[in-house]
């Protein structure tokens, strides 16, 4: 409802949350919440519960763990894949770390996949990683790194991929769902290639006046979740941050 105070709040100094984060993981099975900290290059682990100024639980920060960004370029997104064990993270210029999900300190990652940039996601039931590189989807093996190449990408007009803050895989059904070219929020499946349209479309801008830039699924209740901070587009209302709820049944 709108005006709504959220239930808790995770906010303050010993949190070492800073700006510039555009986005951050939910682990359901662990029940951990995956921020990232570009201002300090880390990646920050709370508990699922956490709230006011609690302190992380794990901090994955310093110079073997390869983090690099700056405060207008990557790190400001994070993808979770809990069945897996394993937190991802886009850096700059180009490139994706893998660490295992207990990961703390000054630590390695166990994967580094290069020359690809964007936000990152993993459907493990179809054992995949996919990056949303700005006009395109590139579907990679989930066990990619170095210089491996995309098994395919989804790219062209009829496509109409755009790059948000966030996007999601739900699994079970193989739908990759992320923002169109049109304001729409679109579901592509995980067998697409080249030029091919959404199989399922919600013209988000047309229908409400905002552009969504996050995305979460709730399956449970057969909705889909976005944010929109209206700032490219000002929405007709003057209200720049909201939360927009869709119910979406057939993509679930």
């Amino acid at each position: 409802m709108e005006d709504t105070p959220p239930r808790r709040a995770l906010e303050g100094q010993k949190t070492k949350i800073s700006r510039t984060m555009h986005g951050f993981g939910y682990d359901p099975i662990h029940d951990e919440i995956v921020v990232t900290s570009p201002l300090t290059q880390a990646i920050l682990i709370f508990r699922g519960g956490a709230k006011g100024e609690d302190a992380p639980v794990r901090v994955i920060q310093g110079s073997h763990t390869k983090i690099l960004g700056s405060a207008y370029g990557a790190l400001d997104r994070v993808c979770v894949d809990p069945a897996n064990n394993e937190i991802l993270l886009p850096i700059v210029p180009s490139g994706i770390l893998v660490f295992d999900r207990t990961a703390n300190g000054d630590v390695a990652p166990k994967r580094v996949l290069n020359n690809v940039r964007g936000s990152v996601a993993v459907d493990p039931v179809h054992n995949l990683l996919i990056v949303n590189s700005g006009t395109s989807m590139q579907i990679f093996d989930r066990l990619a790194s170095g210089d491996a190449k995309p098994k395919a990408v989804i790219q062209g007009p009829k496509a109409g991929v755009a790059s948000i803050s966030s996007f999601q895989v739900y699994g079970p059904r193989g739908w990759i769902i992320g923002g169109g070219s049109d304001g729409s929020i679109c579901a592509w499946s995980v067998n697409d290639s080249g030029d091919a349209a959404p199989r399922w479309k919600i013209p988000v801008q047309k229908l409400t006046g905002y552009v969504a830039s996050g995305i979460a699924l709730d399956p449970v209740h057969k909705e889909l979740i976005l944010s929109a901070a209206g700032q490219r587009v000002r929405p007709p209302s003057g209200i720049m941050n909201t939360v927009i709820t869709f119910s979406w049944a057939e993509i679930f």
